[in-house]
């Protein structure tokens, strides 16, 4: 009967520790999950800036395109 208390104890102590191990894991996870959240975040706001700065870029460029056209062509264009 001593012996069947003494293994269940240890059987106890081992699940204790391995549910604790575990939930330690989870909140681990959690932890670097939202550090690299905020990093992913960090780099796409800088890329939504990079991308609107090479919309405009683009839309320059167009316009510039447009009035050499219209001016190859002898053609009147507004905003040239």
């Amino acid at each position: 009967m001593g012996i069947n208390s003494q293994s269940f104890d240890i059987k106890t102590v081992a699940t204790m520790i391995g549910v604790a191990t575990a939930l330690a894991g989870v909140v681990g996870t959690w932890t670097l999950m939202q550090y690299r959240l905020d990093a992913l975040e960090e780099d796409q706001k800088a890329l939504a800036e990079e991308v609107s700065s090479v919309s405009t870029d683009v839309e320059k460029k167009g316009e510039e395109v447009k009035c050499l056209i219209c001016s190859a062509h002898d053609i009147p264009c507004p905003g040239c």
